[in-house]
């Protein structure tokens, strides 16, 4: 049951992606989604929690690939040519960026992906994933893509503590306004909606740009959280 439930999260997370995804207003800079992640991190610095991952997502369709474009624009990169794809990875222990260029199968539109992820966060590492960030997406993309950020990590409290004592006050750092969840045992799922951050979905007649997902550790003596906005990029 347990299963099914995390697989629903994700297989929605991924639907929405996927086929209705509808912004307001413009797209947003880089700079901006760095800020919607130090914004997430801030939060949950705040609430006592442990950041174990982190990721931003980029991605914008192409009219035109050029695949040696890329693989001599990006000559640091380590560089896997598939048959409809191409794949660009880098580590430099802080952590790792990822290109990716292939066509949707949907609608057999190529389109380019930029993920920058690590596993400690902090003030440093936020300046350099900034920087990081900025850089490529001024020569990665013609326009503004469409960006994601995600953290996952562990609170110390049981799920059930957690939710009666640091939830509401969670919430409020990040000025969130349930809109839908989903409460099992050991497990809870949050769609929310907060000023913080700009870009949205519709979600029935209302506007969501959070995702929050909770369940008893592994070892369960704590809670394991993902968060995103506008969705969950992180697997759950």
């Amino acid at each position: 049951m347990k299963t099914n439930i995390y697989k629903i999260l994700i297989m929605t997370g991924l639907f929405a992606f996927c086929f209705i995804l509808i912004f307001n207003g413009n797209k947003l800079s880089a700079k901006t989604n760095i800020e919607d992640l130090q914004q997430l991190a801030s939060s949950v610095k705040k609430a006592d929690g442990t950041i174990i991952e982190w990721s931003l997502y980029a991605r914008e369709s192409v009219q035109v690939l050029n695949v040696d474009q890329y693989i001599l624009q990006y000559p640091e990169m380590e560089w896997t040519v598939g048959e409809d794809s191409l794949i660009g990875t880098l580590n430099t222990g802080t952590y790792s960026e990822t290109i990716q260029i292939m066509n949707n199968q949907h609608n057999n539109t190529p389109f380019i992906s930029y993920e920058l992820s690590g596993t400690d966060w902090d003030e440093d590492t936020g300046l350099q994933a900034s920087e990081t960030a900025s850089h490529r997406m001024k020569t990665l993309f013609n326009g503004e893509p469409t960006l994601f950020s995600c953290i996952k990590g562990e609170f110390n409290h049981k799920i059930d503590e957690f939710t009666e004592q640091s939830l509401n006050t969670f919430m409020q750092s990040l000025q969130a306004k349930e809109i839908e969840s989903i409460t099992e045992h050991n497990f809870r799922s949050i769609s929310a909606y907060s000023s913080l951050f700009t870009q949205t979905l519709a979600l029935t007649e209302q506007q969501m740009n959070i995702q929050l997902g909770l369940r008893n550790s592994d070892l369960d003596n704590g809670t394991t959280f993902v968060i995103g906005t506008p969705i969950l990029t992180i697997e759950y």
